[in-house]
């Protein structure tokens, strides 16, 4: 509800006499009151049925055409039928169809796993949620102690060497909390969680294992620190 002079001043502004006026959502029917005030036409779209007697008052058709000078057929009311429309169907015959490629099924249970903020310097700057490394599975595959199994990220296994890689991940996380940090990429294709795994002292494991020459280097995509761990790698394989 507003008052007519609201689009009184919008329609002398933006129409001359003789256009149409669209109003989408019609209400009480205001907009068209102000329109043949001011001798535009004007269409209007109201879902709910209840205001139709409300805009036929408020424009002077009922119930006394006479008195109010409008004339009943310059009033149309037309009913819009139920919609009998296949969404689905319609759908699928667009051009084109939007695929999300980040996947919403429950790739990871939200309970297992805090990104957490820094809010501002009156909070600790150590925000990161603390974990164990449960299993090593491969030299780019671990399961935490909450059963999220992750991927180390820019890792790439060399199979000459993937006992000592394994060893190695073993050795160093036994004991040990780790916690996790993210690139853009969250996920790879088999929804395991993309990272990049340091102890809680600060030690880059994906980092030390690329410059220990456990591991190579991925390069099938981009990540922050794919330019680092190809240096590290050329200068462990030298």
């Amino acid at each position: 509800m507003f008052p007519e002079e609201l689009p009184r001043r919008l329609i002398k502004m933006f129409s001359f006499t003789g256009d149409t006026v669209l109003d989408p959502f019609l209400g009480s029917g205001t907009t068209s009151l102000a329109a043949r005030n001011l001798n535009r036409n004007s269409i209007g779209y109201e879902i709910n049925k209840d205001f139709l007697p409300v805009i036929k008052s408020k424009l002077g058709l009922s119930p006394d055409k006479s008195k109010s000078g409008l004339h009943e057929e310059g009033f149309e009311i037309i009913k819009q039928d139920s919609l009998k429309v296949d969404f689905q169907e319609a759908i699928r015959k667009l051009p084109y169809i939007f695929k999300d490629p980040i996947k919403v099924d429950k790739k990871v249970d939200p309970k297992k796993l805090t990104f957490g903020s820094k809010i501002d310097n009156t909070h600790s700057p150590q925000r990161e949620t603390y974990y164990t490394v449960k299993e090593v599975l491969t030299p780019e595959l671990l399961v935490l102690n909450n059963g999220l199994k992750i991927r180390l990220l820019g890792v790439k296994e060399r199979p000459e060497a993937n006992g000592r890689a394994i060893q190695y991940l073993k050795e160093k996380t036994k004991g040990q909390k780790v916690y996790l940090k993210f690139d853009a990429r969250k996920h790879d294709e088999h929804d395991n969680l993309l990272c990049y795994l340091y102890l809680w002292n600060k030690t880059f494991l994906n980092a030390h294992l690329v410059k220990g020459g456990f591991v190579g280097v991925d390069t099938s995509q981009e990540y922050k620190f794919k330019s680092k761990f190809k240096q590290l790698y050329d200068q462990a394989t030298r």
